[in-house]
């Protein structure tokens, strides 16, 4: 890879394959010129363009702030792809970045946002607000600035939303209610109530998050089975509390939403909630 633009001693413009990427790397621009030759020792994370005008976009953003909220912000996404298990787009670097910016600069002209979902966050998105945390800490080594945990949540709901395709701000926060909605009822239908680290509590979340996401952007449930009727109704009598708390989110769903909760999918919502009830016991 050979270099097309020096940003700081930390962040490079350079080409790969006929493509332009940028590099991101401790020392990795360190008295480096145009057309220089890459240490390729020295890249921690690279970032190719998905879009015609990221490129542009990320150059209008780096003559406004300072690089350094590109590689924290670069940090905070790798230690998040670490304790999550995944992969962000390649636009999360610019909207994370600019974000923390606005919220260093917010803090200190005394105009910090209070988030009206943290406890929602911390509720559903309980491993993307640790990760959230962690970025508030790494903010406060590089910007000696001490932000608000609302903030931790404000950057947990940038992961949720990166990680879903085809997903806008609007349609994350609906993803959000739905699933505080389902736990409600389950609560209160129940008289259940569990630990943020119950094993079964933390299986039924990861399953609602992937059951609000496809009813919020529409997909098709493909996974009814011939055998379906018959197992619910098994387990309609064999687990009558939970049954009656499915039914129940089934009836909400349709009202909210206007979508129907397929035999398969009250299958799986009863066995989920029939484990959180065994826990409880």
């Amino acid at each position: 890879m050979r270099i097309k633009k020096v940003f700081n001693n930390n962040v490079l413009l350079a080409e790969k394959n006929g493509r332009e990427v940028i590099l991101i790397g401790k020392g990795i621009g360190f008295k480096k010129h145009t057309g220089d030759d890459v240490e390729q020792q020295q890249i921690t994370k690279i970032y190719t363009p998905e879009g015609d005008n990221w490129i542009s976009n990320f150059q209008s953003l780096m003559a406004d702030i300072e690089p350094e909220y590109f590689e924290v912000a670069s940090q905070i996404i790798e230690l998040a792809e670490q304790q999550l298990q995944t992969t962000f787009n390649v636009y999360l670097l610019i909207s994370l970045t600019d974000h923390i910016h606005f919220a260093v600069y917010r803090h200190h002209h005394q105009m910090d946002i209070h988030n009206e979902i943290l406890w929602e966050t911390k509720r559903i998105y309980h491993r993307e607000f640790q990760v959230g945390m962690q970025a508030l800490a790494l903010i406060k080594k590089h910007f000696d600035v001490t932000l608000l945990e609302d903030e931790a949540g404000f950057i947990a709901m940038k992961f949720v939303e990166n990680s879903m395709a085809d997903s806008n701000t609007d349609q994350t926060l609906a993803m959000t209610k739905l699933i505080n909605d389902i736990l409600n009822i389950v609560k209160y239908q129940l008289s259940l109530t569990m630990p943020d680290e119950s094993v079964s509590l933390q299986r039924f979340l990861v399953h609602l998050r992937f059951f609000a996401e496809r009813l919020t952007l529409k997909r098709p449930d493909q996974s009814q089975g011939a055998d379906d009727d018959f197992l619910f109704e098994h387990l309609s009598k064999q687990y009558p509390r939970a049954f009656a708390c499915v039914q129940k989110i089934a009836v909400f769903v349709k009202k909210s939403t206007e979508q129907t909760v397929s035999v398969n999918e009250r299958i799986y919502l009863i066995m989920h909630i029939q484990r959180m009830l065994n826990e409880n016991q």
